[in-house]
């Protein structure tokens, strides 16, 4: 979703839910399409290694935990999100996401976020769902994923990937990716719009094929976009493992909010997920090389308001040679103005300048060196020659 998960994921408001309240019946689906089962679910080139059918009568807590609150979710969404059966089910073989309009904790609307996270998360593969969309103005459904290591790297950095988003028009779906430099409304990817296709009113299965270095982006095996390592304007972010999200929200920055038009309750149903490997790509096959930086070279020049601080920072490999097109990002305390936080590596692994104007009074310049991202590669911090620099503000 085109959203600041961080604040999302850690709301306050989550540890307030209490038991629900009692509800109107939610209402039910008719009878549903038969679901695959699992001996039925193989793919050729691919080896199955996760699924949901939803076959059971109540959603498997082993494979999926919830979001639970308010909060407006980064997006400004208008929904409370709840883990109560009127927003979330297992019937029929399907999975359904309910949106309704009602008062719940001093919110206009309920709905329901579920999550892999802390559960199973995967490096690479074929990540599909065969889905119904619902329609109308202000809604928001989405199948997604965020890199695992959200809690310690923040968003974007920790990477999102948008497998499918429809903002409530049924002829057209998206796919975008989020990393740091490329978030919110400059997410990278590409709508997909079908005039013969009416989401709502049908299943569609949508998928991403992620390898290193690329992903793809399918409806109904269809390709309608790729991205590969290196055409996104800022670090490939998509090398380590993700989990997967499904929800549906009510209002917020993209969809706006609903109107007159729009009818509840509004329903997602997903008929299954699954998740594939790649058999070819072997741990041998996604070992990788290791970049450090060999060198932080800072130098200030001027005096007083004119003072100047520039930084270069070298990426090198582990044979000490020069890493061209690292992404180095980095911060700075006792600084205020002017200051650079990222910079791309040359051909000879030199990147910056980074500059920056001292802070009136500060005792102190330093400069730190958060992260270093290449696609294919692996950032050992360990063998830094320095990981922060520091310098007396005289």
């Amino acid at each position: 979703m085109r959203r600041l998960p961080t604040l999302a994921l850690f709301l306050p408001v989550l540890l307030l839910l209490a038991a629900c309240a009692s509800a109107p019946a939610p209402t039910l689906l008719p009878a549903p399409t038969p679901t695959a089962t699992p001996s039925e679910s193989a793919l050729p080139g691919w080896e199955l290694v996760w699924q949901d059918e939803f076959a059971g009568e109540s959603l498997d807590r082993s494979k999926w935990g919830f979001d639970l609150g308010g909060g407006g979710w980064g997006n400004n969404e208008l929904q409370f999100y709840t883990d109560r059966p009127e927003n979330v089910r297992v019937t029929g073989g399907q999975l359904i996401i309910e949106a309704r309009a009602e008062e719940w904790r001093g919110w206009d609307y309920t709905s329901a976020r579920l999550k892999t996270q802390a559960l199973h998360a995967w490096t690479y593969g074929r990540i599909e769902a065969r889905m119904k969309l619902p329609t109308g103005r202000g809604i928001w459904s989405a199948f997604w994923m965020l890199g695992e290591d959200i809690a310690t790297a923040g968003w974007p950095r920790s990477g999102e990937i948008d497998i499918m988003e429809n903002i409530g028009a049924p002829h057209t779906i998206h796919g975008t990716l989020h990393g740091p430099g490329y978030s919110g409304g400059n997410g990278v990817g590409a709508a997909y719009t079908r005039m013969d296709i009416d989401f709502a009113a049908e299943f569609h299965t949508f998928a991403v094929e992620w390898r290193p270095e690329e992903i793809r982006w399918f409806v109904d095996d269809a390709l309608f976009f790729q991205i590969n390592a290196g055409d996104t304007p800022g670090p490939w972010v998509y090398d380590h493992p993700f989990f997967i999200l499904l929800n549906l929200a009510v209002g917020g920055n993209w969809p706006g909010s609903p109107d007159a038009s729009t009818s509840f309750p509004q329903q997602f149903v997903i008929d299954y997920v699954r998740v594939y490997r790649d058999p070819t790509l072997t741990p041998a096959a996604l070992q990788k090389p290791t970049i450090h930086a060999a060198a932080i070279d800072l130098e200030t020049a001027g005096a007083g308001a004119d003072r100047q601080v520039t930084v270069f920072v070298t990426v090198v490999d582990e044979a000490g040679a020069g890493v061209a097109g690292a992404d180095v990002e980095a911060g700075w305390l006792g600084v205020i103005a002017g200051a650079t936080s990222g910079a791309r590596t040359d051909a000879a692994g030199r990147a910056g300048p980074f500059l920056a104007q001292p802070a009136r009074g500060a005792k102190e310049i330093t400069f730190c060196i958060y992260d270093i991202r290449k696609a294919g590669s692996l950032y050992d911090k360990q063998r830094n020659s320095a990981t922060c620099v520091f310098q007396p503000n005289e």
